[in-house]
């Protein structure tokens, strides 16, 4: 008998395409793979030939009961990152419990992301194995590897220069603060009953003995010493749907029609609250007179249909794998998914990133000598154009990025992933 593996995550697709890629290889070593998500991610993952599991309210259903859309709820995160914890996740903790435990109930073992925590709980109070999967490095809060924090860009290289002790000192503070405004996920475990831990739920509660895989390459972060044991830096775990032999005939026919464009996207949830990003990068393309290809969303490329012109593409979405690799540079928000495509592309990159991780994203690009970054408040015509003059006009960062995108290339993270719980079990499940 295939053993049953939950796959438990929340998020955007840059958070749902790693667990598919992951569901795929634990699929083809023999196991019984289902990912418990959103609700609106069905068809992404049934049309992957994967299990699906629905798992709490859908984006509506949670904007609705916040009265506001998912524009003004990315503007309020990019404020204040813990409104995502305590608008769209802790209201619905016994909601996702109640519809996980009837697919973590016999399951041999769990797979769960950071944001959901009611899968961990699930899977305690059942007795199922879990571990945990981590798709940035800011997630382990390291002390030997501070993460770059968006109201404090500076403070990340100031750590590293104090060092471990002063570092933990600073986080302790820190994690004082969130958990005051994570009453709900302290009172809903006592709820359950389950035991006290000596690990924090909001933090290195998430991650598990049995394992813990950083889904990302080893050259945006290895395992420090402050890491949980057990742990996988796997290398990432790519999946760009169900992608075709092919892009757009229209797109390919605008790729073939001249030299390589500049390619702006902010991902699947960033385009929601998009604001100028588009229209400056366009000006800034035309005053160094370069082509661009413009993704803005499915829902949203109607509305920038006059930008198009015989130098500038206008679509709503494109596989990456496809795209990036034509692209002369790369102009996004950081999202890891993006992140792990463009360096994969082998392309150089600007970042402007918005929200949680994306900051530290971006540090660790630039510091892989890839990537320029600028603030958001700072994203004018003038300096967009000046970034991407110096990105494009310096050798070294299409060089670097080049090598770079050679060693990604090779990033085997899922299969790495299959592997390690194949391990686990003390045999692949099709060699039973």
């Amino acid at each position: 008998m295939p053993r049953r593996i939950v796959l438990a995550t929340l998020g955007s697709l840059g958070d749902l395409h790693p667990f598919i890629a992951i569901a795929l290889r634990l699929k083809a070593h023999g196991h019984e793979p289902v990912i418990a998500t959103s609700p609106n991610f069905r068809q992404n993952v049934t049309a992957a030939g994967i299990g699906f599991h629905a798992v709490g309210p859908d984006p509506d259903c949670i904007m609705r009961d916040l009265g506001m859309d998912l524009a003004l709820f990315g503007r309020a995160v990019m404020r204040d990152t813990m409104v995502i914890l305590e608008g769209a996740v802790f209201p619905y903790l016994q909601q996702m419990y109640d519809d996980l435990l009837p697919v973590v109930d016999g399951a041999a073992l769990v797979l769960s992301s950071s944001l959901l925590y009611s899968a961990r709980f699930a899977a305690e109070r059942l007795g199922v194995p879990q571990m945990a999967v981590v798709l940035q490095p800011m997630v382990f809060v390291s002390a030997y590897d501070p993460p770059a924090i968006s109201p404090a860009p500076w403070l990340a290289p100031l750590l590293v220069k104090l060092g471990p002790r002063a570092t933990r000192a600073v986080y302790a503070r820190a994690k004082t603060i969130a958990t005051r405004r994570a009453g709900p996920l302290y009172a809903f475990r006592r709820h359950l009953g389950l035991p006290d831990s000596s690990s924090d739920p909001l933090f290195e509660g998430q991650f598990s003995l049995h394992g813990t895989f950083a889904v990302y390459s080893s050259l945006l972060g290895s395992v420090q010493p402050d890491y949980p044991p057990n742990t996988l830096v796997s290398g990432f775990a790519f999946y760009d749907g169900n992608v075709t032999p092919a892009l757009d005939p229209e797109l390919e026919d605008f790729l073939a029609s001249g030299p390589p464009p500049l390619v702006f996207t902010l991902g699947s949830f960033a385009v929601e609250f998009a604001d100028d990003f588009y229209r400056t990068g366009l000006a800034a393309a035309s005053e160094l007179g370069l082509r661009v290809v413009a993704l803005t969303g499915p829902q949203h490329s109607e509305s920038y249909r006059q930008y198009r012109t015989s130098t500038t593409y206008i679509g709503g979405y494109a596989p990456y794998s496809l795209l990036l690799p034509r692209a002369q540079a790369v102009i996004h928000h950081g999202g890891i998914g993006t992140l792990g495509q463009a360096l994969r592309a082998g392309k150089p990159q600007l970042v402007v990133p918005l929200l949680t991780d994306q900051f530290d994203n971006a540090a660790r690009a630039v510091r892989l000598g890839v990537a320029r970054t600028i603030s958001r408040s700072r994203y004018t015509t003038r300096r967009v154009t000046a970034e991407m003059r110096r990105l494009l006009e310096d050798p070294s960062f299409a060089a670097r990025a080049a090598e770079v995108g050679a060693l990604i290339s090779s990033d085997q993270g899922a299969e790495q992933i299959a592997q390690a719980i194949d391990k686990f079990f003390g045999q692949p499940a099709n060699s039973r």
